[in-house]
Parts: C-alpha cells; structure tokens; sequence
C-alpha cells in the first residue's frame, strides 16, 4: 500500500510525550480548548475516586456526518478513534498549540501495534501539516504493507 493510498485509511492514532516528560495541561484545560475551538465537541471528565479528572472523552460529528472520538488523559496520551491521515494531523496541530513549541511528540498507529510494532515514532511537528499527515501515512501504509 502506497502512502497515499493509506493516507484515506480509517484508523486508530496514538500520541504521547518523549520518554518520561509530561505534556502540562489537564483533562480539564484540554476539554475547555477542545470546545472553543470546536462548538460541536462533547466531552466528558473522567474522575477517580478522589474525584480528580485522570482522562477527558470527547466526540464530535462534522458536517458530512464524520464522527470522531479520542481521549485525553492525564498521564500524557492522547488517542484518536477512527481517524484518517489528514484528520489526525490537522487533530494533533491543533492540539501542538497548547504545548510548548520544543515538545517532542510520539506517535504510533493501531495497524502497527497489533503487527507488533510497539515503538514509538517522532511526529516531525516543526515543518507543519503537511509533513505531520505524510509521516503518519507512511507509517501507516508500511504496517499494512506487512499483511
């Protein structure tokens, strides 16, 4: 599969921090940012039992009827359900605003973890959208390209 053949392929991304740092803002912060910035994103905390917010939920149904989930969570992963290429770089950019601009990010897909591909990929988050959306489908199109 090329890339931007895998590019249009509906998937799972994860993201997260470099190796024990910490993105600083809270399940709290992230869903109020998520909401301004999309008027149709529904969110949900997600407490323990100290009532503390460890995760936020969201959703969000676009115009052409596209729905698109993920979660947030405290200890620094941000997942994305049901995305493709594009739509995940343009999620992650936006989420790349509230984190310092020399915050390394890493990511990976579900196609790769389930082929057993458990490391973790920088996203080349200086050069822009563009760049972003053709590393994740080339990651993408070469675990599906092991099939």
């Amino acid at each position: 599969m090329t890339p931007d053949e895998a590019a249009n392929v509906i998937t799972n991304y994860y993201f997260a921090p470099m190796r024990g740092e910490r993105w600083n803002i809270t399940p709290e912060q992230f869903a109020q940012a998520a909401q301004s910035h999309w008027p149709d994103c529904s969110t949900r905390l997600i407490e323990d039992n100290s009532g503390t917010a460890q995760r936020t939920r969201f959703a969000m149904t676009f115009e052409d009827g596209t729905e698109r989930s993920g979660e947030y969570s405290l200890r620094s992963r941000l997942i994305l359900s049901g995305y493709a290429a594009l739509d995940a770089a343009e999620f992650v950019s936006w989420f790349l605003t509230m984190l310092d601009p020399e915050v390394s990010i890493l990511f990976n897909n579900q196609e790769a973890i389930e082929r057993g591909d458990y490391d973790d990929h920088v996203l080349p988050r200086a050069m822009g959208l563009r760049p972003m959306a053709e590393a994740l489908a080339t990651h993408l199109a070469a675990a599906i390209g092991d099939e």
